[in-house]
């Protein structure tokens, strides 16, 4: 049975989790106008292009 190529295999862990403890509110009232103006997107190191999926019969 093939695996669901959205969610990590056994013994991976998945990309990424978080848990909030803050209220919408709360995080949209963080992100001010300076905020916002500093703020600089994440560097993303994306891994390797492998080999395709094989063939099947």
């Amino acid at each position: 049975m093939q695996r669901n190529p959205n969610e990590p295999a056994p013994d991976q862990d998945p990309v990424s989790h978080a848990d909030l403890d803050q209220s919408s509110e709360e995080v949209l009232d963080y992100w001010t106008e300076e905020r916002m103006a500093e703020a600089r997107p994440r560097e993303l190191t994306l891994p390797e292009p492998g080999p395709g999926p094989a063939a099947q019969d």
